[in-house]
């Protein structure tokens, strides 16, 4: 019975892995001769992954208008394909024409239309999921 692995070398491998577990263990209560309300103070002192995430808000409408959309071929193609649910029957060269317009001027009005179009919860800030919207 030859499947690759001896008898023994399996014994051997599940025997360091457990060795190694049980040292890890053993060194984690041993490491902490604290009380049980003294490491949990400890643990509160890391940052929780949901928290982390949702520290980053995003870029301002603001921010994302002008250096994402605005400073950018790509951006601006991005804001065109977003203009197609807002402008019907309105040729491809007026909105192209729009867009570079609303670019250059780059005051209220683009901030508006970015917010209308980008900002779908209304807080001011474009978020991950809203960036990757109309990509």
């Amino acid at each position: 019975m030859h499947i690759g692995m001896s008898v023994s070398s399996m014994i051997s491998t599940r025997t360091l892995i457990l060795t190694v577990l049980l040292v890890t263990v053993v060194g984690r209560v041993i490491e902490s001769n604290d009380s049980v309300e003294k490491q949990m103070e400890k643990d509160d002192d890391f940052t929780k992954p949901e928290e982390s995430i949702r520290k980053y808000i995003g870029p301002t409408v603001h921010h994302f208008a002008t250096h994402s959309l605005c400073n950018h071929n790509q951006g601006k193609v991005r804001f065109f394909k977003a203009l197609r649910n807002h402008f019907h029957n309105i040729s491809d060269a007026m909105k192209i024409s729009f867009v570079l317009d609303l670019c250059k001027r780059r005051d209220q009005m683009l901030i508006k239309w970015v917010q209308e179009i980008f900002d779908k919860d209304g807080d001011g800030h474009i978020t991950l999921f809203e960036k990757e919207i109309y990509r």
